[in-house]
C-alpha cells in the first residue's frame, strides 16, 4: 500500500523539550523529522501512542521556540550498542498558525528533492 503524506517532510535533527500532559517533566529530546503535519524525534523513553505532549521545537535562525500541543500516534524502541532510545511520531493537535507557518518555512527553504 503506497503511503500518502499531506506535507512534506524533512529529516533533520533540531533540539526540543517535550513534557507529558498535564503536568508531566520537561525532558529534552531531538527530531529527526518535522514537516507541516507533526514531528518524530527520538526520546529517552517510551510514551504510549494517545498521549498528549506539550513541546517546544528550536528553529535555525528564530529567537523563539515553536510550540504546540501534540498527540503520540506511535513510538518504538530500538537497541543500538546497548542504548534504547525510542522514536515517537507526534501530529500536531494544537499549535498556532504563526508556528505552524514557520516550520512549513523552515521545510521547504531547507528541503532538497
Amino acid at each position: 500500500m503506497e503511503e500518502r503524506r499531506k506535507f512534506v517532510r524533512l529529516d533533520t535533527q533540531l533540539p526540543l523539550r517535550y513534557s507529558l500532559l498535564p503536568s508531566g517533566q520537561s525532558q529534552p529530546a531531538v527530531s529527526t523529522e518535522v514537516g507541516g503535519g507533526g514531528v518524530r524525534l527520538v526520546a529517552p523513553g517510551h510514551v504510549q501512542p494517545e498521549t498528549r505532549l506539550w513541546v517546544e521545537l528550536q528553529l535555525p535562525g528564530r529567537q523563539q521556540p515553536v510550540t504546540f500541543v501534540g498527540e503520540v500516534v506511535w513510538s518504538e524502541q530500538h537497541d543500538i550498542k546497548g542504548i534504547s532510545p525510542v522514536e515517537i511520531g507526534v501530529r500536531f493537535v494544537e499549535i498556532s498558525p504563526e508556528d505552524r507557518q514557520a516550520i512549513m518555512q523552515h521545510v521547504d527553504t531547507t528541503h532538497r528533492p
